[in-house]
């Protein structure tokens, strides 16, 4: 398995997975989406198994971790081990990993939790509300997860309001 960076051909059809996998308060509109690749500190990987793209993930990178914006993988390839092996290739080369996973009020979001759990995440103890990205949309209280338990939090969550969210 590999990650590479998209081009931009590829940027419609994820957006089109963003759209289909993640509530609208949970995504950009696509002009801000497709004006963000110009961002130095953020990328979008296709996951590759087998020259197959099999999924995405989005990242901004700050000095002292990574956030992952969104991941997915498609919904033919889901139950293969792919989503691990592509968390394992982003652990890999960063000491701290924090992402944002929905509170476990369905059997999806529980799913979701336990998956990265199994994946060396570990929740967050911290009232996480995720700001919108769209004008006059609503915040989603969600859950910080990460590699290792995040000392100072508060900076981190500040850091990932001003550069992602722009707050």
């Amino acid at each position: 398995m590999r990650i590479e960076k998209i081009n931009d051909k590829d940027f419609d059809f994820i957006y089109s997975q963003m759209q289909e996998n993640f509530i609208l308060d949970e995504i950009r509109d696509k002009p801000q989406a497709y004006e963000v690749l110009s961002d130095n500190s953020y990328s979008i990987y296709n996951i590759i198994e087998n020259d197959i793209k099999v999924g995405f993930i989005s990242t901004w990178s700050f000095n002292d971790f990574l956030f992952v914006e969104h991941f997915v993988i498609y919904k033919k390839y889901r139950k293969n081990g792919y989503g691990s092996k592509a968390l394992s290739l982003i652990k890999d080369k960063n000491k701290l990993v924090v992402l944002e996973v929905e509170m476990p009020t369905t059997e999806i979001a529980t799913n979701r939790i336990n998956f990265y759990k199994s994946n060396g995440f570990i929740c967050n103890d911290y009232d996480y509300m995720q700001p919108s990205y769209r004008k006059g949309g609503s915040e989603v209280p969600l859950i910080l997860m990460s590699t290792l338990k995040i000392a100072n939090i508060e900076n981190v969550v500040k850091s990932i309001y001003k550069k992602v969210y722009k707050k």
